[in-house]
This record gives C-alpha cells, sequence and structure tokens, in this order.
C-alpha cells in the first residue's frame, strides 16, 4: 500500500437527494464519506479532470469527518423515504483509510436506529466488519450489499484494482451477507477489451456468480476520458500489455467527452454480457422483490417502469410505448413532488394516496395512454403485485 496523504474536512451537507429515484442502483439519498480512493484502480472515473480532485487521487484522501454529525441533522429533516446508496463511481466507502476512521460504522447506527433502508457498492471486505450493523437494518427495513467485480482473475485484478480487496475476499463478503439474509448484488464492471470482456470470462463470472446465488447483477464496460483518466490507464497497460494499445487506440481512439468507446464495440459487450447473464438466470436490475416496500410506491412504480423496458428490450422485446408511458408518469411524478416540496404543509403520503386514486379510477391508464399496462400497475399499487425479473410477470 502506498503512503497516504489523509486531508480532514467538515462538510455542510452529507446526503445527495434525487427528485426522481436512480434506477440503476436504486438509490433515492447518496451518501459518500470519503474523496479519491486508495484502492487505486487505473481504470477508474474519478481520476477524470471534471471531478476537481487535487493531488494524486488514490493517495490524497479526503475524509468527511464530520460527516455522521451531518447525516443525522440531515435525516431528521427528510419528508420522504426512500433507499440510502452508499457509493460511488469515484470513491469507495470502505476503503482502507475506513478501518481506522469508523466513519462508516458510525453512519450504518444511525441508519439501523432509524429504520431507514440503505445499500452499500464496495470493493472491500472490510464492510464485514459492520456485519452486524448492517444485518440489523436488514431486519428493520432492508439492506443490500453490493460488490464491484469486473473478473474472476486476481492477477488481472492486481494490476488494475492493486489495493481493493482480492476477488476471493469479495466473494466471501457476498457469501457473508447472503448467509444473514441480505439481498446481495454484483456490478460487473468495467469489462477491459481485450483482458476480460471475452465470452469464456463473461461465462465463467456468470456462473460464479449464479452458484453464490446472488440477486442480481449490472454489467458494464469501459470508459476512458480523454486526459488524466485515459493517460494513467493506458500508461498502466502499456506496462502489462502493450500489444493491447492497437486495440485501444482504435475502441476509444474519438476521445468522446464520456469516455465511451466506438458504439458498434460498447453495444456488443453490453449485448453479450446480458445474454450470457440472463442465460445463467441472473436479473440484470436489482429485482423488484428487493426494492419492493423500501420506497413510497409512486417512487417504486418510477423504477419499475424503468427496469421493465431495460428488461423487455433485453429480451428482445418491443420497447417504444413502455418508454412513452415511463416518459409521461416520470413528468407526472416530478410535477407532484414540485408542489410537494413547496408546500411543507402537504403530509407525507399524499403522492402515494393520489397515485391509488388513480389507480383504482384508471386515471393512471390515461395517463400512461395503455390501458393494458394501467391495469398491470394498478395490481402493482393497490394489490401489491410483484413483477419476477426472472419469470417476466406478475407473482
Amino acid at each position: 500500500m502506498v503512503d497516504l496523504r489523509l486531508h480532514r474536512r467538515e462538510v455542510k451537507t452529507a446526503l445527495r437527494r434525487r427528485d426522481l429515484v436512480d434506477a440503476y442502483f436504486v438509490g433515492k439519498f447518496g451518501l459518500s464519506p470519503y474523496q479519491a480512493c486508495a484502492h487505486g484502480c487505473t481504470y477508474c472515473d474519478g481520476r477524470a479532470e471534471r471531478y476537481f480532485i487535487e493531488g494524486e487521487f488514490d493517495r490524497d484522501i479526503v475524509v468527511r469527518s464530520n460527516i455522521a454529525t451531518v447525516f443525522e441533522r440531515e435525516l431528521r429533516g427528510q419528508r420522504e423515504r426512500g433507499i440510502v446508496f452508499i457509493g460511488s463511481g469515484v470513491s469507495d466507502a470502505y476503503q482502507p483509510p475506513e478501518a481506522e476512521e469508523n466513519l462508516m460504522r458510525s453512519c450504518a447506527r444511525l441508519l439501523a436506529d432509524r429504520a431507514l433502508p440503505a445499500t452499500v457498492l464496495t470493493k472491500s471486505h472490510l464492510a464485514l466488519r459492520d456485519l452486524d450493523l448492517w444485518s440489523e437494518v436488514n431486519r428493520k427495513a432492508g439492506f443490500v450489499f453490493m460488490v464491484s467485480l469486473m473478473t474472476l482473475d486476481d492477477d488481472l485484478r492486481r494490476v488494475f484494482e492493486p489495493h481493493a480487496s482480492t476477488i476471493d475476499e469479495r466473494l466471501d463478503a457476498l457469501c457473508a451477507f447472503k448467509a444473514q439474509g441480505c439481498a446481495t448484488g454484483v456490478a460487473a464492471m468495467p469489462f477491459l477489451p481485450g483482458l476480460s470482456d471475452g465470452d469464456d470470462q463473461i461465462r465463467l463470472l456468470a456462473e460464479g456468480l449464479s452458484a453464490l446465488d446472488v440477486d442480481f447483477v449490472i454489467p458494464g464496460g469501459l470508459t476512458l476520458r480523454p486526459g488524466r483518466q485515459k493517460q494513467f490507464f493506458l500508461e498502466t497497460l502499456r506496462s502489462f500489455r502493450p500489444d493491447l494499445l492497437t486495440l485501444y487506440e482504435r475502441l476509444y481512439g474519438e476521445d468522446r467527452p464520456s469516455g465511451a468507446p466506438l458504439s458498434a464495440y460498447g453495444e456488443s459487450v453490453h449485448r453479450r454480457a446480458i445474454t450470457t447473464l440472463l442465460e445463467a438466470g441472473l436479473p440484470i436490475r436489482m429485482p423488484h422483490a428487493v426494492y419492493h416496500g423500501r420506497l413510497p410506491v409512486y417512487d417504486e412504480v418510477h423504477v419499475l417502469l424503468q427496469h421493465m423496458a431495460d428488461l423487455y428490450a433485453a429480451h428482445g422485446r418491443p420497447v417504444r410505448r413502455l418508454r412513452e408511458a415511463q416518459s409521461r408518469y416520470s413528468v407526472w411524478l416530478l410535477a407532484r413532488k414540485k408542489v410537494f416540496n413547496r408546500r411543507r404543509s402537504l403530509r407525507p403520503g399524499v403522492i402515494e394516496w393520489e397515485l391509488k386514486e388513480m389507480a383504482r379510477t384508471g386515471a393512471l391508464a390515461e395517463l400512461l395512454a395503455n390501458a393494458k399496462l394501467g391495469e398491470f400497475l394498478r395490481a402493482v399499487v393497490l394489490d401489491g403485485k410483484l413483477f419476477d425479473y426472472r419469470q417476466m410477470e406478475l407473482v
């Protein structure tokens, strides 16, 4: 491990709040106790200039020392219930400094005391230290443990994720949380071109995760933003596999601001990964049964509509009408939330009551311009039915 320089700073805000729940990781609120990351993953998007990280990304770590105090204050002021997502594409809540700082244990204690649902995404088995508290959160409100995992090859991990937990340690952590009754998921990303994106490699990863009975796996490809991130990654690649430089120059030569590769490659690896995961019986989104009841029903419907569109597309079904209905619903929901947030006199639950009335009267089907979908959501909203992501049907 390289010598770290810890910069302790007090923050004024702790929670990142979203009007519409992030359907990708199903988080209403975001929390990150650190900035930058000592795991030192060579591909990390956090190295890009757009994040304004000062110093060396994997050595100069900002410790948000008062985050638990601010977190507690902000929780008292929240009018809407929702899942707290702890993780970030540019930092890890359980990175090495956490072993001494214990910021996450303090935050977990608050979530357990207030019975609020949470999800943690990490590359570190250090999360096992707080298994007792996360199990309490799960019993009271629901908890999801997610691991970021791009490969089962630990030799590859040593090169591109040098200070993260080993593959076996992460798999052991998944098993431990699963044994305590927590839902588990994997962010299978990023697949590295020429290194971990082959059909056999993706299949082995899918089969290994299926054997662990994880609840879902979200696949993703590699992005290389022009500038520091791309340069650092290519320097590592030049030392490890110089024969692949030509491939990366071709795939990432357009230097897109997003860091995305050529569209044809990106679509190919995404399609192959999804096909392999589905064949292994692994949902590619957090299942409805996992987040059901952990969000207000209006947010649950928002997530479900987006997931259904993603799942139908993955199965080769038409999604145009579903996407249109999803857009109509999002516009309606945003408008209702703006009114709710302006009028502090409105009680929590007013939007949920309105949605249930719309489901009863058929107004929801009219809003969606889709009678069949309206009936489907009536069963979800009024009867508490669940959409099975494996069978693709209501249960």
